[in-house]
């Protein structure tokens, strides 16, 4: 078993080697940055530096990880009938959102806005809801890298991989940028991200009904909850995090 396991990583690994050493070397960035940055400084040098355009482009940009936004892609797969592509981005959002809402509930980690209460340099927009508790790990950024995790997999064009992972890096950015999260929650996110997408892409072929070799990557049917249990998920994580 532990062979297997083993062997599956590298394949994975080995046909996405491109994605891997550029999620890589922005995981190693990042946490060279923290260990001599304080999350506050950090927070302060990427939210201080704002314009009205970049506000629109953050907010536009964020949404790459909102779990409606999510689903609405599986859905869009599933019309185009690109089967694997509507079942990996589904399964790996419910997957990676379902431990990030659990390590949200275990850590009760402040926001930004709850540490820098009354604080007239403090950025936010008007248009998006603050929110002040749960903050770590961002659970957009831990979507948005699942989802660039699942397309550099399935996909045979490794390019296309490599442009959701800007996307995906970019939401992550963005948090910050609007003053939802520190530079740690999205580090942590985009390592549960893809963290996760790996092991779901290691284990669903091997627990498959229909026994296919675990290098297939056609994925079993997810039997959840539908298409419901995403969305509730996604509520629960806005009620928990909209707590003033």
């Amino acid at each position: 078993m532990i062979k297997v396991i083993q062997n599956q990583f590298k394949r994975i690994y080995n046909t996405n080697r491109a994605f891997f050493i550029t999620f890589g070397i922005w995981f190693i960035l990042i946490a060279s940055i923290l260990l001599f940055v304080t999350k506050r400084e950090s927070f302060q040098f990427i939210n201080s530096h704002h314009a009205l355009w970049a506000d629109i482009l953050m907010t536009l940009n964020t949404y790459v990880g909102d779990g409606i936004c999510i689903i609405a892609l599986a859905l869009v797969f599933c019309f185009l009938k690109k089967w694997n592509f509507a079942k990996g981005i589904f399964g790996t959002y419910v997957f990676s959102g379902l431990v990030c809402c659990v390590l949200k509930s275990i850590f009760h980690a402040e926001r930004p806005a709850a540490m820098f209460k009354g604080d007239p340099t403090f950025h936010v927009v008007s248009w998006l809801p603050v929110a002040y508790a749960n903050s770590f790990p961002s659970g957009h950024t831990t979507s948005a890298f699942a989802m660039a995790a699942t397309v550099a997999i399935i996909s045979k064009d490794k390019r296309i991989g490599l442009f959701c992972f800007i996307l995906a890096a970019l939401t992550g950015y963005s948090r910050i940028y609007l003053g939802q999260h520190f530079l740690e929650d999205v580090a942590f996110g985009s390592l549960l991200g893809v963290g996760t997408t790996c092991i779901y892409f290691i284990l669903m072929p091997m627990i498959s009904f229909n026994k296919r070799p675990v290098s297939n990557f056609k994925l079993p049917q997810i039997k959840l909850m539908g298409a419901v249990l995403p969305v509730m998920i996604n509520r629960n994580r806005s009620k928990q995090e909209r707590r003033p």
